[in-house]
């Protein structure tokens, strides 16, 4: 987005009442008090780095975005309700407030926690996904660190973070959840699966699986396997039909037919999706049949 400051328009030439005219007309979009945009947001992303372009000059020396803020600059995945207003870390003075647009920490920062990206200072990688998963309940800080992990995190880094953290809210949570935490993942949802999947007291499965046919062909690369029990597991909130009828029609039967190679080298295939991992439907009670059958005691 090009965002702009109100004072900056109407040095251009336009009037505070133009720009209020402009956009009820819709020919403008109003990122927050004092600052615009000439398009639209395509998404609560988007909107976040509009919100941050258009508080960011308002910022006093020594900021540094962090949480949800430095969070999606990585690629971290955050919750849509934590990007209604820009996050940041001062390493000193006073204590944490939040306002209609702005939530800001106080807490120290080590000069490695602090990075810079687009001409801005973000907190690390790894101090990021330290902030973050302190923050969330155990399922969505696996899935935090699980990205971070993905991304090339140093997990004795994340690790150190914690310890220096360590009498603050949330740390025994991540510290629980970098424990349990696999780059290997590679979305959310395979995250929170994999939470649920062990909370369930079902064996832990292997990652991103590599299955072949009775002949040694390659046939896929799976989610979730357990090999000792020919079971197979997949998560299917990234498949997303679009496109013509011809074209959805192809994928369809293309992942038909790939299923149907893995049956036919001798796996029991189990599909699941974000309604199962939502409480309604029941994937865990499927998988423990599967398992059951293929020798599970």
């Amino acid at each position: 987005m090009d965002v702009h400051r109100a004072s900056q328009l109407v040095a251009e030439g336009a009037d505070y009442q133009g720009l209020a005219v402009r956009v009820r007309a819709g020919g403008l979009y109003r990122v927050r008090h004092g600052a615009y945009s000439t398009t639209l947001p395509r998404d609560a992303v988007e909107r976040h780095r509009g919100l941050v372009d258009g508080t960011w000059p308002l910022f006093g020396g020594g900021s540094v975005l962090s949480h949800a803020s430095a969070g999606i600059e990585y690629g971290l995945p955050v919750p849509e309700p934590d990007l209604l207003r820009v996050q940041l870390t001062r390493p000193s003075g006073g204590h944490g407030r939040v306002g209609p647009c702005v939530h800001v920490h106080y807490a120290p920062l080590s000069e490695a926690e602090i990075v810079e990206i687009n001409g801005r200072p973000v907190t690390s990688l790894e101090r990021t996904a330290a902030d973050l998963s302190r923050c969330a309940f155990y399922d969505r800080s696996v899935s935090v660190l699980d990205a971070a992990l993905y991304l090339g995190a140093s997990a004795d880094e994340i690790r150190r973070v914690l310890g220096s953290q360590r009498r603050w809210h949330g740390v025994p949570v991540a510290r629980r959840a970098l424990a349990f935490a696999d780059g290997r993942a590679e979305s959310v949802g395979e995250s929170i699966s994999r939470v649920q999947i062990v909370r369930s007291g079902l064996p832990m499965p292997e990652l991103q699986y590599a299955v072949f046919s009775a002949s040694g062909r390659w046939l896929a690369r799976i989610d979730f396997a357990w090999p000792a029990f020919r079971v197979i597991g997949e998560f299917d909130g990234r498949v997303k039909y679009r496109g013509s009828a011809e074209s959805v029609a192809d994928v369809v039967m293309a992942e038909k037919a790939r299923e149907q190679a893995i049956q036919g080298a001798g796996w029991t295939v189990v599909r699941w999706g974000w309604r199962d991992l939502q409480g309604q439907g029941d994937f865990v009670a499927r998988l423990r049949r599967a398992l059951i059958a293929g020798g599970l005691r």
